[in-house]
């Protein structure tokens, strides 16, 4: 089978397979000179100005993370903790239009802390296809990750677009939640209005409590022992309901909730049986 490859202003990259597509984009597996990356190709020329958006998202957002990073740094205690916001969502490699592709616009998204991009899947596979619920303390990281990109991206005034299982990746061991897909992303000239923080704060909680096996309109869930009382389950569907505006309260809220609860302490991504 011939080789197929992309060439780009930077280099060229080896297309590999399909991962998948939607009425605006198509996406691909490639490989450049050293590494893997995912490739995101305009479905017409018409969707361009919306992959161009995302690139500029995107690189907005990454240099903002730096810049907070670099502010951390200069008065944190413990050189090895960091922010780490950019973990949170792809980094543009590359983008540009490709003659050949019919003057369609690709980004090449990169994910630096990733060796394997095949370890990243869909939130909602947890229960679609592997059948699988996960735990009160595993999906907490999940819900604390959520909370933190939020609040990172509010903070410049970006609604992020489309908070589905389908959007949000995780990387089970190396404990990664990355919002992937921004081409439905908002700029606000003032402060990300209320009404869709709230809206994408419940739509986050509800992706959660679907990976608890649970059901978000309810905020009923497999209880496995972890919250006796209920309160963790009070507090997600709390969110669920569109309870809360504010990301970065709610970040901090949820994690006060969560080390009252449990140690602090290192928790592998645990599942159980998704029935029973």
């Amino acid at each position: 089978m011939e080789k197929k490859i992309l060439k780009s202003p930077n280099g060229s990259y080896d297309i590999l397979q399909p991962l998948g597509k939607t009425k605006n984009f198509k996406l691909y597996s490639c490989r450049g000179s050293d590494k893997s990356y995912i490739l995101k190709i305009a479905a017409t020329t018409e969707h361009n100005a919306l992959i161009a958006d995302e690139a500029e998202f995107l690189s907005e957002m990454r240099g903002h993370a730096a810049l907070l990073e670099d502010e951390y740094m200069a008065v944190k205690s413990d050189p090895n903790v960091f922010l780490n916001y950019q973990l949170c969502f792809p980094d543009l490699h590359e983008s540009f239009i490709s003659e050949r592709q019919g003057g369609r616009r690709v980004n090449i998204l990169d994910f630096h802390a990733v060796p394997d991009l095949r370890t990243l899947v869909p939130v909602r596979h947890i229960t679609t296809r592997d059948k699988v619920r996960v735990d009160c303390k595993t999906s907490a990281w999940m819900m604390g990750k959520l909370l933190k990109f939020l609040a990172f991206s509010y903070s410049q005034n970006i609604s992020p677009g489309r908070m589905t299982g389908d959007n949000v990746l995780i990387e089970r061991e190396q404990h990664f939640i990355l919002f992937f897909d921004m081409t439905a992303a908002a700029y606000h000239q003032d402060l990300v209005p209320a009404d869709i923080r709230k809206e994408q704060i419940a739509k986050a909680a509800a992706i959660i409590t679907i990976a608890l096996g649970g059901d978000a309109t309810t905020g009923e869930y497999y209880e496995d022992g972890q919250d006796p009382q209920g309160m963790y389950a009070s507090y997600l569907y709390h969110l669920a309901c569109g309870g809360e505006d504010d990301a970065s309260r709610a970040h901090t809220d949820f994690y006060k909730l969560v080390e009252s609860l449990w140690p602090r302490e290192y928790w592998p991504y645990t599942t159980f049986p998704l029935q029973g």
